[in-house]
């Protein structure tokens, strides 16, 4: 497998001018609310902007692992959730946006934690023997862990500023639901394959391979 194939799968002209139109489109919207003066837009907006910059910086200054097509995810990911929903307002125009975004997030944080723990299980050094059940268990309850971390932060931002993130319990429970259902669909799919494949896409062996390119080309 060419790992050079892998890190540029999807790079095409098309895929670039959506990666970089997507930032290019924060930028004019934040040109927008400067000159309509909502300067807390501006500041949100700039936040977004800096947000979709973190995948670069974690691959280029940090030398992190990341192919262009999940570059291009998080970043449409980010572009979607928090700058279509909250700054332009698609939560009132769009019903269940908002559980449509806490699905996402779930299969996000689902990723996260399943490679997270599944890469700590490949590691030799650390002695861990995790079954697969066990690892797909934990990638649900990292997410709706996160998850529950973000309801007390939209929880305190209410409290604290007047916003009105959270309508009501059953608007947080449901949302929690929706983390917890992307998650699962995650967990199944690793589940499944970690039985009959016993090893997943991008492996740490993988990660290897590109830090040992990136270190010879120092």
């Amino acid at each position: 497998m060419n790992p050079d194939s892998i890190s540029d799968a999807y790079r095409n002209r098309w895929t670039l001018f959506l990666y970089y139109g997507l930032r290019v489109a924060i930028l004019i919207a934040a040109g927008v609310f400067a000159f309509e003066q909502d300067w807390a837009s501006v500041a949100s907006t700039f936040l977004v902007f800096v947000l979709t910059l973190t995948p670069s910086v974690l691959k280029y200054r940090y030398r992190f692992y990341l192919p262009f097509a999940l570059d291009l995810g998080i970043v449409g990911f980010i572009f979607v959730t928090i700058f279509l929903g909250y700054l332009a307002n698609f939560y009132d125009y769009i019903p269940l946006w908002d559980k449509f975004v806490h699905f996402q997030s779930g299969l996000i944080l689902g990723v996260t934690g399943f490679v997270l723990v599944y890469t700590l299980n490949e590691q030799e050094y650390i002695h861990l023997d995790l079954s697969p059940g066990f690892v797909s268990f934990f990638a649900v309850t990292f997410s709706l862990a996160i998850g529950v971390v973000w309801e007390a932060v939209e929880f305190a931002a209410d409290a604290l500023l007047s916003l009105s993130w959270q309508n009501s319990n059953a608007d947080t429970m449901w949302d929690l639901i929706a983390d917890g259902t992307g998650a699962l669909v995650v967990s199944v799919i690793g589940y499944f394959w970690m039985h009959r494949q016993s090893r997943l896409p991008f492996t740490p062996r993988l990660f290897r391979l590109f830090r040992k390119k990136d270190t010879s080309a120092l």
